[in-house]
């Protein structure tokens, strides 16, 4: 078992450079690991300082046209020409320890079928003036900067996931979003695996969000998740040439329309909140909440109504039969895939609907069934909002006397703005017609 290093670069010959130094003073053989320079079009020395490694290191330089930041590009470049088992993608400018990738090769061994994932200290530190930083800079500008991952200064020098990583014991299968972890920075996957689901998409083009999207298809296909404290590194601050807030959010709402599905849609619109937390109460929530509402009249919500019919929350086949439904949004894959079962004619969607990528008006009516109880005031108000956008009529359903005391978030009136006119009731369940209202501004 040996393993392909693969490193991205751009125009940062100096930070390529204590990297490489890094991987020359491995422990391991050299017979053990391959190091490919992935460089998306630099117009510095950068050829020149990697190919002057290349009498110490097994180490391939390839070159791709300038054209704008194409991370993901660069690293399926190196993906396309590993000759290991395990593929470490590692960014321009971490460092090291020399005991690395003997600890890379024991990790895979023990945990077959599973993704790594380094702890890398000063992760999303971007200030090179922080007093950590500048005390390790003299040992990171040294023959030998591998030196910096002995020292004890680095514990106040954390990654950023190190709270998670502590909480979930390093195995982040635990977690609900594990593959929200896996960050390029410093990550370690079976190549046969990255390339059985197709490397990085292409189709992302500036900094962000490639590597944890490659991290969602990794996990879809029941991959593993785990941290590991042997796996460390320490990432150098250093100039961002691609502002981090020019390309993130437009990175992030093309990751949603590449997975619409409720934990990549949630990822988007629930940065303000522990949207793992919001993940795992909607997973469970089903067990809280009706679903099949037989007491109550619905046919009359879709009087004469001929367009596409939607229903969003905790469904079940009688219920949407009951709608007539046409489209269901549902907020786990266990009610999904129950509706797929029974009703495969129906367009059934693992999502919320936070994030629609469709004209205006494009259903008839949308029926939001009590699920609106256990989804957070502020994201309550998006998704009204959202459905309002793409529906011509709205309804909710509001059932009296729910046991949601064991759930975290609970709420039990909708969010201001927004306007509920009786349309009926049925046993213990309202129903409620939604619109939206001015909000009075204080005097």
């Amino acid at each position: 078992m040996g393993v392909t290093v693969v490193i991205p670069t751009y125009n940062q010959s100096d930070l390529l450079k204590r990297t490489l130094l890094c991987l020359q003073h491995q422990e391991a053989d050299t017979s053990l690991f391959e190091v490919i320079v992935c460089d998306d079009g630099s117009s510095d020395d950068t050829k020149e300082v990697a190919c002057s490694f290349e009498q110490s290191l097994d180490l391939r330089y390839c070159y791709q046209k300038d054209t704008g930041f194409r991370a993901g590009t660069a690293r399926n470049m190196g993906l396309h020409l590993a000759k290991h088992e395990i593929c470490m993608y590692m960014d321009t400018g971490v460092l090291i320890g020399s005991d690395l990738i003997h600890n890379v090769i024991a990790f895979h061994r023990r945990y077959a079928g599973t993704v790594g994932l380094g702890t890398v200290h000063g992760m999303n530190q971007k200030d090179d003036q922080h007093p950590i930083a500048k005390y390790l800079q003299p040992i990171a500008q040294s023959e030998h900067p591998e030196a910096c991952l002995s020292n004890p200064m680095l514990r106040a020098y954390p990654d950023s996931r190190q709270l998670q990583f502590d909480f979930y014991e390093y195995d982040m299968n635990r977690s609900a979003a594990p593959w929200s972890y896996f960050w390029t920075s410093m990550v370690t996957v079976e190549t046969v695996l990255l390339r059985q689901v197709g490397g990085f998409d292409e189709s992302f083009h500036g900094w962000g969000h490639e590597d944890v999207e490659l991290g969602y298809r990794l996990w879809k296909t029941g991959v593993h998740f785990r941290a590991d404290p042997s796996l460390r590194a320490l990432h150098l601050p250093h100039e961002q040439f691609h502002p981090v807030q020019m390309t993130n959010r437009h990175n992030h709402l093309h990751f949603v329309r590449l997975h619409q599905e409720l934990p990549v849609e949630l990822s988007y619109v629930g940065e303000n909140f522990n949207y793992e937390l919001l993940l795992g109460q909607l997973n469970a929530a089903d067990a809280y909440l009706p679903q099949d509402y037989e007491h109550i009249e619905l046919s009359g919500i879709h009087a004469s109504v001929t367009g596409r019919r939607l229903a969003v929350g905790y469904v079940s086949p009688q219920l949407a039969a009951r709608l007539n439904a046409t489209d269901v949004f549902v907020l786990n894959q266990r009610n999904a895939e129950v509706l797929r079962e029974h009703w495969p004619s129906l367009h059934t969607a693992y999502k919320a609907g936070f994030v629609n990528f469709c004209e205006e008006h494009t259903y008839e009516t949308a029926v939001i069934t009590d699920a609106w109880k256990v989804i957070p005031m502020t994201l309550l108000a998006q998704l009204m909002d959202e459905l309002l956008r793409i529906a011509r009529r709205v309804y909710v359903l509001d059932t009296d006397g729910l046991q949601l005391a064991q759930l975290p978030i609970v709420g039990e009136q909708l969010p201001a703005g927004f306007g509920a006119e009786p349309i009926g009731r049925g046993g213990k369940t309202n129903v409620y017609g939604i619109t939206r209202q001015a909000i009075s501004s204080p005097t």
